[in-house]
């Protein structure tokens, strides 16, 4: 569970709260972001990487579901998904640059933390 430091304890390990949350909701954040910005604007995997600063294989392989599979928190609350809705057309509009987006999923992740939406 969380303490005053936010490390938290995964199996024998002690991780802090940003590390569990990079490794278990960034790659969801990220694929459903890049889901969106495909379908919804008609992107290539190669304009959707260099939008989320990322490659395109890593976003070939979130479209494939091989990475960032869906986190069910993300899909399952709905002020998290405006928010994925939100950095989506901050995106579009220019409005968050590339080496910025990874701030989108800092206000997602300070939300969760907020709400106490994860059960560790």
């Amino acid at each position: 569970m969380f303490n005053n430091y936010y490390l938290i304890y995964c199996g024998d390990f002690m991780k802090t709260l940003c590390e569990y949350m990079t490794n278990n909701l960034l790659p969801g954040f990220r694929a459903l972001v890049a889901k969106k910005l495909m379908d919804e604007y008609n992107l290539t995997q190669t304009q959707v990487a260099k939008l989320l600063n990322t490659t395109q294989p890593a976003v070939s392989q979130y479209r494939r579901e091989l990475r960032g599979k869906r986190f069910p928190l993300l899909l399952q609350n709905s002020t998290i998904l405006k928010m994925i809705d939100e950095t989506v057309k901050k995106i579009m509009n220019g409005d968050v640059l590339p080496e910025h987006t990874g701030l989108e999923f800092c206000r997602v992740c300070k939300f969760i933390r907020e709400n106490n939406l994860i059960d560790i």
